[in-house]
């Protein structure tokens, strides 16, 4: 039996593995982001990543974080983890970018799409808050929580926080980066 043996073009390779991305990405992304139910008492936010920080949840969760009453508490399955509004020292927010493709997976896709290719899957980030809240524990311990939130939420719950009793320090911007010299 005779078998042949096809060449596949670089192009053809490259358009292939450009589409399994884009099929990847697709099945993995990020679901349709629900707006938080606010009434001027609570608010509830679902999708939230708990980083870590919160007793009784395990580091890099994910759950609903909810502010009602004199507590905020996120929510993860069965665990559920609480901080008095009246414990919180201080509450820091911050936006970045995350990438769903990510790990030994998308080293490897990004190293396999040759020339210089792999920056097509930095299209696949996204804009995310931070929200970080430092607390005291009912013993005196000092502590903080991170949890990342989809995007327009942070401020809001910040400011609910405020208005419930959080502390808050004024918190210095950092400067922008100096501007490149392009020659």
């Amino acid at each position: 039996m005779k078998t042949r043996s096809r060449n596949i073009s670089p192009h053809a390779l490259t358009a292939g593995i450009v589409l399994l991305a884009l099929f990847l990405a697709g099945a993995i992304a990020v679901p349709a982001q629900t707006p938080a139910a606010s009434s001027s008492d609570s608010t509830s936010v679902p999708e939230v990543k708990c980083v870590i920080g919160v007793s009784g949840v395990k580091p890099g969760a994910s759950g609903t974080i909810t502010v009602k009453g004199d507590a905020v508490s996120f929510e993860s399955g069965k665990k559920k983890g609480e901080i008095k509004v009246n414990q919180i020292q201080d509450i820091y927010l911050g936006n970045e970018s995350r990438q769903d493709i990510t790990g030994l997976g998308g080293t490897a896709m990004k190293a396999a799409i040759p020339y210089g290719g792999g920056r097509i899957l930095s299209l696949f980030s996204h804009k995310v808050e931070v929200m970080t809240i430092e607390f005291i524990d009912d013993n005196g311990g000092a502590h903080g929580a991170i949890f990342v939130l989809p995007p327009g939420h942070a401020t809001a719950l910040k400011s609910l926080l405020v208005s419930k009793g959080a502390k808050v320090n004024q918190h210095a911007e950092p400067p922008p980066p100096p501007a490149e010299d392009k020659q």
